[in-house]
């Protein structure tokens, strides 16, 4: 079977000393002054020249200047990317008419990059309890290595980051080499869900229904983040107290970030092992949170990331995550025979009976049967070589958009 080279990217949590503390924040600075001087330029050359290439300044011209000596403390890989991330970052807001934004100090990126040259990051194992990452510049860092390296990997480069309760991480990216995922082409167990704003979905078959209690992570710490925040609010800016009660908060934020990931993942860790084929709808979430004043519901329970997560755990098996146009009528059709009743338009209404047929229906059980019909729909005409569908890159199969479509099809 072929080998293909995939990307994986390992995180691990780093216990920095104070020295090595004080130059990352350093790292931090310079690669946000960085991106600020280098998008001036940037921005002045594209206005000057009305679009002709621009002139290339790197990080070593700032560099020669004496009183930017101190960009010369921190890892220079780290500057080096911050200039690729401006100069994408410019290809792609020019393009469209727009400009990137600048970076202030007090939303600073808690992150920089930097990449494997010549074995200036090496992993070294003392001892099981003993663990160690040398990093260009901070030297010896100690690293909590829970995972295994996979065999044969080749390390690419490394992100340090820094979160809002003040822990230390390090993301380590390799390049591994490992079979091919054959595609699966007989989609046998399909399931479909319906989004819930409540209870987050409804499934097909009836095992991965949500309970409202077992979600609503930020609604649970509301009222404890809310005291935090308002204790914050009375400290004085930049002081050790504020630094010290910023942390408490930002414990708090990823309390609730990580029990929402935590029981997503296991949520469709579960679903991509037991199905060939999963449905989703494919509502605009950000639509819905804005016009409809559900914001905090809707990015409560997460489900743009359940999606995410279906996606690329379906792909890396060969299954495939179906997402049913958000003009189909899942709720107002009968999956038994078809007919569609309007009615059914309003939330209010949570059971109607088809007055065509006659059947009974669970608003969300049939919006689930009828998401589950159209998957294998559109599970067929992909297989039959419909050019209207299109599979992504990341193992969605959805209809194309309208300027996708050739001639109008």
């Amino acid at each position: 079977m072929a080998q293909v080279k995939v990307i994986k990217c390992l995180q691990f949590r780093i216990y920095p000393d104070a020295a090595q503390q004080v130059l990352i924040w350093k790292t931090f600075g310079c690669c946000r002054w960085m991106w600020n001087h280098l998008l001036d330029e940037r921005i002045k050359s594209n206005k000057v020249l009305d679009g002709v290439k621009f002139k290339n300044t790197t990080p070593a011209h700032f560099k020669k200047i004496p009183e930017n000596s101190f960009l010369k403390e921190v890892d220079a890989l780290a500057l080096a990317n911050e200039q690729l991330n401006v100069n994408r970052a410019c290809s792609k807001c020019f393009a469209k008419g727009k400009t990137p934004k600048f970076r202030a100090k007090r939303n600073e990126r808690r992150s920089y990059t930097t990449n494997a040259v010549n074995n200036n990051i090496e992993l070294i194992h003392i001892r099981d309890t003993e663990n160690y990452l040398k990093l260009p510049k901070l030297r010896l860092v100690k690293i909590i290595r829970h995972r295994n390296i996979p065999d044969g990997a080749v390390l690419k480069h490394v992100t340090v980051k820094e979160t809002a309760s003040g822990k230390f991480f390090a993301a380590l990216t390799y390049e591994v080499m490992q079979e091919e995922v054959q595609p699966v082409t007989e989609f046998k167990d399909v399931e479909s869900f319906d989004y819930n704003m409540r209870d987050l979905v409804v499934s097909a078959s009836g095992r991965y229904d949500i309970q409202a209690e077992d979600i609503h992570w930020y609604r649970k710490m509301e009222q404890k983040l809310a005291k935090e925040e308002r204790r914050l609010s009375h400290m004085e800016y930049g002081s050790n107290h504020y630094r010290k009660q910023k942390h408490r908060v930002g414990a708090i934020h990823e309390k609730i970030a990580n029990r929402r990931n935590d029981f997503l993942h296991n949520l469709s860790r579960d679903v991509a092992d037991e199905f060939d084929a999963v449905a989703v709808e494919d509502i605009n979430l950000h639509g819905m949170a804005q016009a409809l004043n559900f914001g905090k519901s809707i990015h409560d329970n997460g489900f743009g990331r359940f999606r995410g997560f279906l996606a690329y755990k379906l792909k890396a098996q060969g299954k495939a995550l179906v997402k049913v146009s958000w003009n189909f009528p899942s709720t107002q059709r009968c999956s038994v025979c078809h007919h569609i009743n309007s009615k059914v338009k309003d939330l209010s209404v949570r059971e109607w009976v088809c007055p065509s047929c006659g059947a009974l229906h669970n608003r969300d059980k049939n919006a689930c049967a009828n998401l589950k019909q159209e998957a294998i729909n559109y599970l067929n005409r992909w297989a039959n070589g419909d050019s209207t569908l299109i599979l992504t890159p990341e193992g969605v199969l959805s209809v194309k958009k309208p300027h996708l479509l050739k001639g109008g099809e």
